[in-house]
């Protein structure tokens, strides 16, 4: 039977970066590369003018519908891109949110042997860098004395790492050090290196287009489950036509989501026995003011980011005094978690200072946990994720 009537599943996203903000990027029929597996929602935030006419009644003048300030959300599981080096899907979102991608297209370290090291700090040797920070969000392979997975939540020119967690056995001349090839995405305030997006979201023969677009992401991370990455947007409307989903839009294969198992989730290097962990980006966005463009508003512009989150780890006898003792003195904690086992579909998410903002206490299963929330502490490093 025919219909109509549209049918929402029948839907896809595609989405490319802007050379220049503002202007459609796609130009009318999506390229392979521009599809994303993602559910997407609009809202539209039209401004609304009340006139003020008299109309001889207790009834008020119909208003009208000024500019329009869409609002996108997009939800779509973590994912990798399954190749190790090549960024994931939702990279270009990643970009068009006031963060900045690097690829390390070679791993680091033969593995390299370390020169020094304690169950918190490992000192690498050539061929690792003198630049402070030069590491920091990457993921560490070792191997050897202490071997595991970590996060590089601090690097010093002295060639210096400041692990995620806390080793089982004081790191040796006998562990060797890697870093595998990622993409990691970090925080910018430099405008030539953030970008906007051209964004098309097709519903069964119909087809909304917006330009512009830059927002914020935040990730969500379900022990026993997988991880979900979203972008509230900001953007400009560009039009609606009556357009066909196109062929090849669900043809691009893709990995499995990585289960959050077999992983790490690390508060103030040592384990966080969570249910749930979320880090929103915290960036707001405005349209400005523009008489000149279609809907009154220009390319969407960041003005203030401001990186937070929360979890609900297990209370234990161990480290929960330590751990509100922290909150109370404004002491910031490190905050990592690693999910995914397979080159090129594993993510390494970092806060390095995680100042608790609150801390109370409550009931899961009958045990106690913690509700935590937290800000990023940091200028331009509050908060990395990385796949590798």
């Amino acid at each position: 039977m025919s219909t109509n009537l549209v049918r929402m599943k029948f839907a896809a996203v595609a989405a490319k970066i802007e050379t220049v903000p503002g202007t459609d990027a796609i130009g009318g029929t999506p390229a392979a590369a521009d599809w994303i597996a993602s559910e997407m929602e609009v809202q539209f935030d039209p401004t609304i003018i009340e006139l003020p006419e008299l109309t001889g009644s207790l009834d008020k003048a119909s208003s009208v519908v000024g500019g329009l300030k869409p609002r996108l959300r997009l939800r779509m599981p973590l994912r990798g891109s399954g190749t190790a080096g090549t960024a994931p899907d939702f990279g270009k979102l990643m970009r068009c949110s006031t963060f900045a991608e690097l690829v390390t297209a070679a791993a680091i370290g033969a593995p390299t042997a370390a020169t020094a090291g304690t169950t918190t700090t490992v000192t690498a040797a050539t061929p690792f860098g003198t630049t402070a920070q030069q590491y920091r969000g990457m993921p560490l392979i070792v191997t050897g004395i202490a071997a595991g997975t970590t996060g590089i939540v601090d690097y010093t020119a002295a060639r210096v790492i400041t692990t995620g967690d806390t080793a089982g056995t004081a790191y040796t001349i006998g562990s060797l050090l890697q870093i595998p090839i990622n993409v990691l995405y970090s925080p910018t305030s430099d405008e030539s290196v953030y970008k906007t997006a051209t964004i098309y979201f097709y519903a069964d023969g119909l087809l909304w287009t917006f330009t512009g677009a830059l927002g914020t992401p935040s990730l969500e991370l379900t022990t026993g489950g997988i991880g979900f990455i979203s972008f509230e947007m900001r953007a400009q409307f560009a039009s609606k036509s009556a357009t066909a989903v196109p062929a090849g839009a669900a043809a691009v294969l893709r990995p499995t989501p990585p289960r959050f198992v077999g992983g790490k989730c690390q508060l103030n290097k040592a384990l966080a026995q969570v249910r749930t962990l979320t880090i929103n980006a915290g960036v707001n966005v405005i349209l400005p003011d523009d008489p000149e463009s279609a809907e009154g508003y220009g390319a969407a512009l960041p003005i203030e980011r401001d990186v937070a989150g929360n979890l609900d780890p297990y209370m234990n006898t161990t480290n929960s005094v330590a751990l509100f003792n922290a909150f109370r003195a404004g002491t910031p904690m490190s905050l990592m978690a690693i999910i995914g086992s397979t080159p090129g579909n594993r993510f390494v998410a970092i806060v390095p200072n995680a100042k608790a903002i609150a801390m109370d206490p409550g009931a899961r299963d009958g045990l106690g946990q913690h509700g935590i929330s937290f800000q990023g502490d940091g200028a331009d490093s509050a908060f990395y994720l990385a796949q590798f």
